[in-house]
C-alpha cells in the first residue's frame, strides 16, 4: 500500500512538471518553428531601447515589420566592466522606469555569453533570449497552475491541460513575447499571480508570499496604468492571513503587502511628465469630448477654455501643422495640462453616463483580437498576421459575445451581483466556512473588480487612442473567466453541461447572425451571371448595388494606395465590364467617391485637415474620415467604401475604397471575420465591385 502511495505522489508531481515541459517547447516552436515571428514596432519601442542601450542593427522600416536582431551598447575593458555596463540605465528626465527593464538586461546578459561561446560580435543581441525568459515564466506558472488540480478528477486535469495548452498558449499571446512591449511581462506576471495564488491555497508558505508580491510588482510595473488595479489587488491580499494562524506568517503578510505598496507608489511617482500629458490630452479630446456637440461646454467642466474646442477629435501624435493650436507651448500647459487630471476626467464621466458607455462600448469592440491587428508579425511581408497555432484567437473571434458590449455588460453586471451576494452570504458565516473559502471569493472579487476596472480605465487613461492594443489586459481577464466557466461546466452532471453548451452554442448564433440581404443577377463575368446585394436605393431611382462576394483576387496596386490611379480601378473598369452588354453598360451610373489619402499625399487634398486615423471595427473604421485628407474622383465600378462597411454582408477578405493613412504602400481590407486591417497594396486580397445601376430598366433577374 505504501508503495502505491508514493507512485501515486510522484505520480502528481512529475505531470504537472511535463505539462509545464509541453508549454515551454509548444511556445517555443509557435515563434521559432520555419519563419520566426514577433511583434513589430508601433513607436512605443524606441523609449525602451533607448533606456537599456539598445538600437535596431539596421535602419530598414521597422513599424510593420518584426525585427529579431538589434545592438547592444558595451563600454569598458575588463569582463565586470563589460557586465555593468549591460545592466547601465540611460537616464534622462523623459525616461521612466519598468521591471520590465530588469527582464530585459538580464536577456542582454545571456546574449551576451552566447555571443562570446558562439564567436558573434560581442554588441549582437537577439531578442529570442528576451523571448526564452517570458516562455520559462509562463512555463512556470502553467507548472503551479496544473500542481493546484493535481488532486482533482482526470477529466478536470485534462481539461485543465487543454485550455491553458489552447487559450493561454495562443499565437496571440505568444507573438507579444518577441517584442519590446509591456504586455508580455503584464501577461506572465498575471499568469505567475494566478498560480501562486492557487498553490497559497494548497499549502500557504512566507516563501510564496514573496513570490505572490514580486509578480505583483512586475505585474504593476509592466504597464503603468496597472498601478490602481494592483494598489486593489493589494489590499485584497490581506486575506492571506486567515489561510495560516501563525504570527511569523502574518508579519510576512503584512511586511511583504508595505513593501510592495511602497514600490508601486514609487513607480506611479516616477512616471514622466510627456507620458502623463500625452495620455491627458488623448482622455480629453481623443476620449471624454470625440466627437461632442457640445465641446466648449464639456470643456468648460474642466475648467479649460472654450478655444480650445477646435482641438477635438485630435491626438497627441499629429504633425505639429495638424493642430489648430499650439499644444507645446507654456500658454497650453498653463490652460490645460495644469488644470485637468485624470481623477477629473473619471468624475466627468460619472456626469455624462450615457458618454461613458458610448466609450466603454467602444473600447470592449475593439476588445476581439488578443494581438494587435495595426502591427505585423512577419519578418519579411509587412503587415502580415501569423495564424500558426491560432485556434483559440479564431474561436475567441466567433464567440462574439466575448466582445459585444450589450452581453458584457449583462453578465459583468451578473457576476458582480452574485460575487456580492455569495461575499455577503460567506461574511455572515465566516465563524462555520473554512477560511479557505473565504480566499477563495476574495480570489474571485480580485477577477471581477479587474474586469471592471480593464475595461473602464483604457478609455478613463488614454481615450479611444490605442485602444486594442490597450485592451489586452481586459482580454485577458476576460479569458481567464471563460476558462473558469468552462472548468465549472466539466464539473456539472451531464444533463447540466449539455445545457451549457447548448447555451454558448445559441448565444453565439444570435450574436453572429445577419439578416439575409436582398440580392438579384446583373451582368456577367467569366461567363457566369454576377449576383450582387441591393446596398441602397436612391430617390433619383438608382440603387447602388455590390457583388455578393468577392469575383477574383488580386493586388491593389503595384505601387501605392492612390486609388485614382490603382491597378485594381482600372482593372475593374475594363477586365471586369469586358462581358457586359453595351446596354447593360449603358446603366451603370456615374459616382462621385471621396478619395482619401495618405498623409504623405496630402498636398492632392482639396479638403480635410488631419491623417486618416486608424480604427478595425467596421462600426468605427468610418471614424472622422469624412474630414480626413481627401479628394474627389468620379468611378463607374468602384470597390465597397467604409460608409457600406456596416450593412453589406457576403464573404470577407476584400479590399475597401481607403488607405491606411501613416504610409503610400498600405491598403485597407475587411478580413475573414468583418475586420477591417490593412496590408501592403502588393499582396492578393478579395475583390467585391460596386456600382450605382440605373433600377427603372427591365431583364434584370431580382432574387428577393
Amino acid at each position: 500500500m505504501k508503495k502505491v502511495i508514493n507512485k501515486d505522489s510522484a505520480k502528481k508531481r512529475i505531470l504537472p512538471l511535463i505539462g509545464a515541459i509541453l508549454v515551454f517547447v509548444l511556445c517555443f516552436a509557435e515563434l521559432y518553428s520555419g519563419e520566426n515571428v514577433g511583434v513589430s514596432d508601433n513607436g512605443d519601442f524606441r523609449r525602451v531601447l533607448i533606456v537599456n542601450n539598445l538600437e535596431y542593427k539596421d535602419d530598414t522600416d521597422h513599424y510593420y515589420l518584426f525585427k529579431q536582431d538589434y545592438k547592444m551598447k558595451i563600454e569598458g575593458d575588463t569582463l565586470s566592466q563589460k557586465l555593468a555596463s549591460l545592466w547601465d540605465t540611460y537616464n534622462a528626465d523623459d525616461i521612466y522606469w519598468s521591471p520590465q527593464f530588469t527582464i530585459i538586461k538580464a536577456s542582454k546578459t545571456i546574449n551576451y555569453f552566447v555571443n562570446i561561446i558562439t564567436n558573434r560580435p560581442e554588441t549582437n543581441y537577439n531578442i529570442m533570449w528576451l523571448a526564452l525568459i517570458y516562455i520559462l515564466m509562463l512555463s512556470i506558472a502553467a507548472w503551479g497552475i496544473f500542481t493546484f488540480f493535481s488532486d482533482s478528477t482526470l477529466k478536470v486535469r485534462i481539461a485543465v491541460f487543454l485550455i491553458f495548452v489552447i487559450m493561454f498558449c495562443d499565437i496571440g499571446y505568444i507573438l507579444y513575447f518577441n517584442s519590446f512591449y509591456g504586455e508580455p511581462l503584464q501577461y506572465v506576471a498575471l499568469m505567475m499571480l494566478i498560480s501562486v495564488g492557487l498553490l497559497m491555497h494548497r499549502r500557504p508558505s512566507i516563501p510564496k508570499v514573496i513570490c505572490f508580491f514580486v509578480a505583483l510588482y512586475f505585474f504593476a510595473g509592466s504597464k503603468l496604468a496597472n498601478i490602481p488595479y494592483s494598489v486593489i489587488v493589494c489590499i485584497l491580499s490581506l486575506t492571506f492571513i486567515v489561510l495560516k494562524r501563525s504570527i511569523l506568517f502574518r508579519i510576512g503578510v503584512v511586511v511583504s503587502l508595505l513593501v510592495t505598496v511602497g514600490c508601486v507608489i514609487n513607480l506611479s511617482a516616477r512616471i514622466p511628465d510627456w507620458m502623463n500629458k500625452d495620455t491627458t490630452y488623448q482622455s480629453v479630446f481623443y476620449g471624454a469630448i470625440k466627437e461632442s456637440d457640445t465641446p466648449e461646454k464639456d470643456l468648460k467642466f474642466f475648467g479649460v477654455d472654450k478655444k480650445y474646442a477646435v482641438l477635438m477629435n485630435t491626438n497627441a501624435y499629429m504633425d505639429k501643422d495638424e493642430y489648430a493650436i499650439d499644444i507645446l507651448s507654456n500658454e497650453f500647459d498653463r490652460d490645460f495640462y495644469q488644470k485637468v487630471s485624470k481623477l477629473k476626467i473619471a468624475f466627468f464621466y460619472v456626469l455624462h453616463p450615457v458618454r461613458l458607455v458610448k466609450n466603454i462600448s467602444y473600447a470592449i469592440e475593439n476588445s476581439a483580437y488578443i494581438r494587435p491587428p495595426n502591427s505585423g508579425n512577419s519578418k519579411t511581408v509587412p503587415m502580415e498576421l501569423s495564424n500558426r497555432y491560432s485556434l483559440w484567437s479564431h474561436l475567441r473571434v466567433l464567440l462574439k459575445f466575448l466582445y459585444t458590449p450589450l452581453v458584457v455588460f449583462i453578465a459583468f453586471i451578473l457576476i458582480t451581483a452574485y460575487t456580492v451576494v455569495i461575499d455577503v452570504f460567506y461574511l455572515k458565516r465566516r465563524k462555520k466556512e473554512p477560511n479557505s473559502m473565504i480566499y477563495m471569493m476574495s480570489s474571485f472579487n480580485v477577477l471581477v473588480i479587474g474586469l471592471w476596472i480593464n475595461m473602464v480605465l483604457p478609455i478613463i487613461g488614454n481615450g479611444h487612442a490605442d485602444i486594442a492594443k490597450h485592451m489586452f489586459l481586459f482580454v485577458n481577464c476576460i479569458d481567464i473567466l471563460f476558462a473558469v466557466g468552462i472548468i465549472t461546466i466539466i464539473r456539472m452532471k451531464k444533463h447540466n453541461i449539455l445545457l451549457s453548451v447548448a447555451g454558448i452554442v445559441a448565444l453565439s448564433i444570435v450574436c453572429n447572425y445577419q439578416p439575409p440581404k436582398r440580392t438579384m443577377t446583373f451582368g456577367r463575368y467569366l461567363g457566369e451571371p454576377v449576383t450582387w446585394e441591393i446596398y441602397e436605393s436612391l430617390n433619383d431611382g438608382t440603387e447602388i448595388l455590390v457583388t455578393k462576394d468577392c469575383i477574383s483576387f488580386g493586388t491593389f496596386d503595384g505601387d501605392n494606395n492612390l486609388w485614382e490611379y490603382s491597378d485594381l480601378r482600372n482593372w475593374l473598369n475594363t477586365e471586369f465590364l469586358s462581358e457586359f452588354t453595351p446596354d447593360e453598360v449603358s446603366k451603370i451610373k456615374k459616382t462621385t467617391n471621396q478619395a482619401i489619402v495618405p498623409t504623405e499625399f496630402k498636398s492632392l487634398a482639396v479638403a480635410g485637415d488631419h491623417t486618416n486615423y486608424w480604427n478595425f471595427t467596421k462600426k468605427s473604421s468610418g471614424d472622422l474620415s469624412k474630414t480626413a485628407y481627401h479628394y474627389y474622383v468620379d468611378d463607374y465600378v468602384y470597390i465597397p467604401t467604409l460608409d457600406m462597411l456596416c450593412d453589406i454582408g457576403g464573404k470577407n477578405n476584400y479590399w475597401v475604397l481607403c488607405p491606411y493613412g501613416n504610409n503610400t504602400n498600405m491598403e485597407r481590407f475587411v478580413d475573414d471575420y468583418g475586420f477591417v486591417l490593412h496590408t501592403v497594396v502588393t499582396n492578393n486580397k478579395g475583390i467585391r465591385a460596386v456600382i450605382r445601376y440605373n433600377a427603372s430598366t427591365d431583364n434584370i433577374t431580382n432574387n428577393d
